[in-house]
């Protein structure tokens, strides 16, 4: 640690000025029930940031099954040392991360990375601020020993000049070297569906071919299986247990159980299906809404009738019930392989890669590249030709 830098057990202090000409100072508030009982500012400061909703519903996103189990820690960056971290003022507050640590064997392994592939509920903060924020975050992270660090966040108003400008000015540095390197990449995925006053007029902004089919098979399925929509429906964790192993794509019985049960903690949860003339499920769909948005957490549809399309007649239902609702954006968590994607709002991601300099860190880099899922963003970037690495 530099000599210009002081830390306490939950903060670090960084030598950068703030606008009040002090030094900003990183806070961590680690596991889930702490970051929890911050539910109310959160949702205020992610507001007063312009970015409103980006953190309702935090209970979800910090309970979410991973290919490990994770350590949440919210990393508050302020102009202060003596933020009250059970109830901060905000007017104290630069930014916020959300990010995770992995652990294995009930051990955390200095492992980091963000769990919202949309990049929404990753990063708060001012858009003069975002940049500066992610440095701090990145270098606090380093000195507490992170030896791999993957964070996805939208990448308005940060544009990669800033970037580069601010990650080696707040550089870790030991014996007058960086301890560390870093990559960066941009991308976009497809962020949300716009919803207009009537199912009409929102269909007809879709691909022709989308938009015949999810009018088409709602209408087939209403015909030749006798398909009744329910928006509301109250069934048993065992229903919806058994009803999964009779799913395409069914998930181990831990997920969907952990699905179930979280919809108890979202503060307008959605759970919706079909069933056919005999009352069997044909789907469920579980999801969420929140200001003037509803999104798709999870759907499950019955195997064996792949010729009805059901994923789509399911979606044909949401969509219609959710302007009626008012809502006026259609989001999927984790996004979609579905055609409609492709009528989507683009949204612009950065992912940012920072490795330690460490035998620790080349061995995660190889195990990830070789065991993480190959739709993994840290996996891509590990593995990605061309990125340019740079010394921080």
């Amino acid at each position: 640690m530099s000599p210009s830098m002081t830390s306490g057990p939950d903060q670090l202090v960084l030598p950068a000025s703030t606008e009040a000409g002090g030094q900003p100072v990183v806070h961590f508030v680690t596991g889930r029930d702490k970051v929890l009982r911050l539910s109310r500012q959160l949702i205020e400061f992610s507001a007063r940031c312009g970015q409103p909703g980006a953190m309702h519903d935090i209970a979800y996103f910090l309970s979410k099954p991973g290919a490990l189990p994770r350590i949440p820690h919210l990393l508050l960056v302020s102009k202060t040392a003596d933020l009250n971290l059970r109830s901060p003022d905000l007017d104290d507050v630069l930014g916020i991360l959300l990010i995770f640590e992995q652990r294995v064997s009930g051990f955390g392994v200095r492992a980091f990375a963000t769990n919202d592939r949309s990049g929404r509920g990753t990063l708060i903060a001012q858009p003069s601020q975002r940049a500066t924020v992610v440095a701090l975050a990145t270098r606090a992270l380093l000195e507490r020993g992170a030896h791999l660090i993957l964070m996805s966040f939208r990448a308005e108003d940060i544009p990669g000049s800033a970037m580069a400008a601010e990650l080696p000015l707040l550089a870790v540095v030991a014996h007058g070297k960086g301890v560390a390197r870093w990559a960066r990449r941009e991308r976009t995925i497809p962020g949300y569906l716009p919803l207009s006053e009537t199912f009409d007029s929102t269909v007809a902004k879709i691909g022709q071919r989308t938009r015949s089919n999810l009018r088409y098979y709602r209408r087939r399925a209403e015909s030749l299986l006798g398909c009744e929509f329910l928006p509301r429906i109250e069934v048993s964790r065992e229903d919806v247990l058994a009803f999964n192993r009779e799913c395409m794509y069914a998930v181990p019985a831990e997920v969907i159980g952990w699905r179930y049960d979280s919809l108890q903690e979202l503060s307008e949860p959605i759970f919706m299906g079909i069933k056919d003339r005999d009352g069997r499920w044909l789907s469920m769909l579980g999801g969420r809404r929140y200001l003037d948005r509803s999104e798709i957490l999870w759907q499950l549809n019955r195997d064996g009738l792949a010729v009805y399309s059901l994923g789509t007649v399911m979606r044909s239902y949401f969509i219609e019930h959710e302007i009626a609702h008012g809502s006026r954006r259609l989001y999927i968590e984790g996004g979609t392989p579905h055609p409609i994607k492709f009528s989507f709002v683009a949204e612009n991601l950065i992912d940012l890669v920072v490795v330690r300099r460490t035998l620790a860190a080349k061995v995660m880099r190889m195990l990830a590249q070789r065991y993480i899922k190959p739709d993994n963003e840290l996996s891509h970037m590990l593995g990605a030709k061309g990125l340019e690495w740079l010394p921080c």
